[in-house]
C-alpha cells in the first residue's frame, strides 16, 4: 500500500480492527459448523465491514463500543473500500471462508 497520510493511518487502524473482529468471528463459525452466521456473498461481507468501520470504533484484537474516528469520513469511501478489498485479497482466513461458502 502506498504511503498513507495521518488521516489514512488512523482510518486504516480502525478498518483493520473491524476486519480482524469480523473475519475472526466468521472463521470461528467455519470451525464450529455454524456457517449460517456468515454472509452469503463476499460483497455482503465487504459491505458489513465497510458499514462497521464507518460507524464503529475498533482496535485489532477486540471490538470497542463507540463512534468511529472522524478520520474514517475524511479518508473517504474510495480509500476505505480499497483497503477492505486489499485485505480480502490477501487474508488467509478469508480464503478459507470463501472456499467454505463458495464465494
Amino acid at each position: 500500500m502506498r504511503n498513507m497520510n495521518g488521516i489514512e493511518k488512523i482510518a486504516y487502524r480502525n478498518i483493520k480492527g473491524v476486519f480482524s473482529w469480523e473475519v475472526g468471528g466468521w472463521y470461528n463459525c467455519i470451525l464450529d459448523g455454524c456457517e449460517e452466521n456468515i454472509p452469503d456473498t463476499m460483497e455482503e461481507a465487504k459491505d458489513i465491514i465497510y458499514e462497521e468501520a464507518m460507524n464503529d470504533f475498533a482496535e485489532e484484537g477486540h471490538f470497542a463500543i463507540g463512534r468511529a474516528p472522524r478520520e474514517m469520513r475524511f479518508a473517504g469511501t474510495a480509500f476505505v473500500r480499497a483497503v477492505i478489498d486489499r485485505m480480502f485479497d490477501t487474508d488467509e482466513d478469508i480464503a478459507e471462508i470463501a472456499e467454505a461458502k463458495n464465494w
